[in-house]
């Protein structure tokens, strides 16, 4: 009996130590795959927010690369409208400064872009392209009186080898001392345009075609004469090499 108990008594002292606890590995085990599974979710993750980053970046080079082509920055007449539209700018001269920024003209021909402008002895005046593709309108932020606010189209009835459209709009100016026979001429050309030649009373009058985002195929022009309407015999459009210009496409 006494050498039964010794032996038991042995089994607590520290050259018969108690063994290994079984669950011990298992716990370990567990704790290490959830050890990697923890590390393999971050890398994950790091991964992804990598992978976004550039294919931001890869997707706004694609966008910032892609030849001639912009979004123009709104003006006020635009975010009235909420107009969101995309253009090809045409080579200089070019014009994408935005017309039309006050009521009720912001609304009724937004989006507009001036072409050019000039005075005439009672006021100043301003041509503008507006959203049909092919118009003008002639304003100063409203109705130019001397021109009556005239308006004009050109993007039908261009017959083949027509190299420019224009229409001509006589000033009236009031309280002159002696007749003055100014005359606007304002029309499109082609976009291969770069300048148009006004032939009027035996004079020259040469100005910019300039391009603007309501338009790829054309470029638009206005000049004052000094000249009557029938006095006007040639429009010629030419070329960066000051050759005549080709036809609309």
């Amino acid at each position: 009996m006494t050498d039964d108990l010794g032996a038991k008594l042995a089994l607590l002292t520290d050259d018969r130590p108690e063994p290994a606890d079984p669950a011990a590995p298992i716990r370990l085990r567990i704790k290490s795959r959830q050890l990697r599974r923890r590390t393999a979710a971050a890398v994950c993750a790091a991964a992804v927010a990598i992978a976004v980053v550039v294919a931001g970046t890869v997707i706004g080079s694609i966008k910032s690369a892609e030849p001639g082509v912009a979004t123009p920055s709104q003006s006020p007449s635009q975010r009235s409208q909420n107009l969101d539209f995309r253009y090809t700018p045409l080579p200089q001269p070019w014009s994408d400064e935005p017309a039309f920024t006050t009521q009720p003209d912001a609304l009724k021909y937004a989006p507009a872009f001036y072409v050019t402008d000039g005075s005439i002895p009672n006021e100043h005046w301003a041509v503008a392209s507006y959203y049909s593709a092919g118009c003008l309108v002639i304003t100063d932020e409203g109705p130019a009186k001397s021109f009556g606010g005239a308006k004009g189209c050109f993007y039908e009835n261009w017959q083949p080898d027509q190299r420019s459209q224009y229409k001509t709009v006589p000033a009236v100016i009031p309280n002159a001392g002696s007749p003055m026979h100014l005359t606007m001429v304002m029309g499109a050309v082609s976009a291969e345009a770069r300048k148009v030649r006004v032939t009027a009373g035996g004079k020259t009058y040469d100005t910019d075609a300039i391009g603007t985002p309501n338009s790829s195929r054309f470029r638009f022009f206005a000049v004052v004469v000094n000249a009557a309407e029938a006095q006007i015999t040639a429009v010629t459009p030419l070329d960066a090499a000051g050759k005549i210009a080709p036809s609309p496409r």
